[in-house]
């Protein structure tokens, strides 16, 4: 287990930009697999589908590798699905000005996108989708006795 806590040694901001990486790497390759097997025309949809076949991994990797919260898993989810849902329309947008109106490259215009992403998922995540109540005095006391 050193190896564990040596993981959760690390700063969280760092975690999860290491760990959202990874994420948003899975989630780019998924854009270009499904790019390449359906048409880069359609780059919404193609978009659309990878952001939820790679939503799963993400959460649980949020979950467990980087925030360590326990329990709530169907409420977290739902709040993480929210945070997915308004960082879709953000990376929706962010496309649409790239390639629609500044003619990118589409690729090079979601690697771009999702580079943005990263930092506003992790205040979304931290602070909505993973936040932790802080027990009050009454509860820590009381959790002494147990």
């Amino acid at each position: 287990m050193p190896i564990v806590r040596k993981w959760f040694d690390i700063d969280e901001k760092i975690r999860f930009v290491i760990t959202g990486t990874a994420n948003m790497a899975v989630r780019y390759v998924l854009f270009v697999v499904l790019g390449m097997l359906f048409g880069i025309t359609h780059y919404q949809t193609v978009l659309a589908g990878a952001w939820l076949l790679s939503s799963v991994t993400a959460f649980l990797s949020y979950k467990y590798l980087v925030f360590s919260t326990q329990g709530n898993h169907l409420k977290e989810f739902g709040k993480s699905v929210l945070i997915w849902i308004i960082s879709y329309v953000i990376n929706a947008a962010f496309l649409a000005v790239f390639i629609g109106m500044w003619q990118w490259n589409s690729y090079a215009a979601q690697a771009l996108a999702i580079s943005i992403i990263v930092v506003i998922n992790y205040m979304l995540f931290k602070y909505f989708a993973f936040h932790q109540r802080k027990k009050t005095w009454l509860e820590k006391l009381y959790n002494l006795w147990e």
